[in-house]
């Protein structure tokens, strides 16, 4: 790619970042009534682990930016409100694995439910077909980004 093309994708991967937490992230944040002290990092994991039946801490810290130790801190909250489990890797006894328990399950379904309340306030007055298209472009993105 040219120098250019480089330049606007990269204000564009950022502007789309910014816009993302400006409209949307900052308004699907509640604190949890059943589990004080979960924060976003914290919903974060829970939702990985949801679409990921099991991962490490390593892979986690790799998908919140973050390095593995300042992981710990939150993992042990979750563990010790028993919405994750961490068990030894059978295969590998030098990694942890984590996984979602069935309260963890129950949350991240709970924390969907108002997100999805949430998106429906915000595209209330979208144009439908803009909205489709907004959709189809996010569904190219992401499968976009998977192939890379």
């Amino acid at each position: 790619m040219k120098f250019e093309e480089l330049q606007v994708l990269h204000e564009l991967l950022f502007c789309t970042l910014g816009l993302f937490h400006e409209k949307f992230l900052h308004r699907f944040r509640k604190e949890s009534e059943q589990y004080p002290g979960i924060k976003k990092n914290h919903i974060k994991i829970i939702g990985f682990l949801y679409r990921n039946p099991v991962l490490t801490a390593t892979e986690i810290a790799k998908m919140l930016n973050m390095e593995k130790g300042s992981l710990t801190t939150l993992i042990d909250l979750l563990a010790e409100y028993g919405l994750v489990n961490r068990y030894e890797d059978h295969q590998d006894r030098r990694r942890t694995l984590i996984s979602l328990t069935d309260a963890g399950r129950a949350e991240m379904e709970n924390v969907m439910r108002n997100t999805i309340q949430c998106l429906n306030e915000i595209l209330a007055d979208v144009d439908p077909d803009e909205l489709q298209d907004f959709i189809a472009s996010l569904r190219h993105v992401v499968e976009f980004m998977k192939k890379i």
